[in-house]
């Protein structure tokens, strides 16, 4: 992505209708360690295909994936597309700085490029996020022996989570829909509490499990609450689908089988 040239070759070999343009360093606490590269990545990546679209695929569609994070600890909640920007990382501020660049660039050569603003997403597979992290834990705590705790940090907050699943049917939306320049909320428009997921997991566990809080897992930035205002998502003809306790149910049901698959060599 910090490769012009690679960029623009890339662009011109493929010549795409349109780009998701989700490359980049996706992580709160690795962008404190090295905010540098977070934002040769995220930003400079970022100009990279701008400028690559504009010179080699003028008519192509980019849909940039930016971040709820990018709000920071919003004043207003459910918070809307026309909230202040206030990040509160490395990571948040890379983001919205591309943000405003892909707005720029929007505007400067009435290029179709749309921006997301993507809070909260999980799913089966997914590793990072505190539902599978959760999820993980418990699937391993069930067949391991002994009596470890579910380790976590803070869970006294609440985060808008959509369904992967969802969350890319809300994408292709905005790319099929969206008007041009514009920003969207991609979110679900509820609040959950991140410890009634934890409980959640928990209670489905097959045997009795601790949970312990570890000062080592506690975030630098760690807003007590994301709810994204998706009202510009709906008038796309857009809702979910999938029911969130569904949702952590796949999750841990595919840690399970994880778990059962014995190591390589095994």
């Amino acid at each position: 992505m910090t490769d012009a040239s690679a960029v623009q070759r890339l662009v011109e070999t493929v010549r795409p209708d349109a780009i998701f343009h989700f490359a980049g360093q996706a992580y709160v606490q690795p962008s404190f360690e090295d905010p540098a590269a977070t934002f040769a990545v995220n930003l400079g990546g970022t100009l990279n295909v701008l400028e690559a679209v504009r010179r080699k695929m003028p008519q192509s569609s980019v849909v940039f994936a930016g971040s709820g994070t990018e709000y920071g600890a919003p004043a207003q909640v459910p918070t809307p597309e026309e909230a202040p920007l206030l990040p509160t990382s490395p990571y948040a501020s890379s983001k919205a700085a591309a943000d405003l660049l892909c707005y720029q660039y929007a505007q400067s050569f009435e290029s179709r490029i749309l921006r997301l603003r993507i809070f909260g997403t999980t799913g089966p597979g997914k590793e990072g996020d505190s539902c599978n992290d959760f999820a993980s834990q418990v699937a391993l705590r069930e067949v391991e022996t002994g009596n470890e705790p579910v380790r976590v940090g803070n869970v006294d907050k609440r985060r808008d989570i959509t369904d992967v699943r969802d969350a890319v049917s809300a994408m292709l939306a905005v790319e099929r829909r969206g008007t041009p320049g514009a920003a969207y909320n991609i979110g679900s428009g509820e609040s959950r509490h991140v410890r009634a997921i934890l409980d959640t997991l928990v209670s489905l566990a097959t045997r009795k499990l601790e949970v312990r809080s570890e000062a080592a897992r506690l975030r630098l930035a760690d807003e007590p609450v994301h709810l994204a205002d998706i009202s510009k998502l709906r008038a796309l003809g857009w809702s979910p689908t999938i029911p969130f306790p569904r949702t952590l149910e796949d999750i841990l049901n595919c840690w399970r089988e994880r778990r059962a698959v014995p190591p390589a060599g095994a």
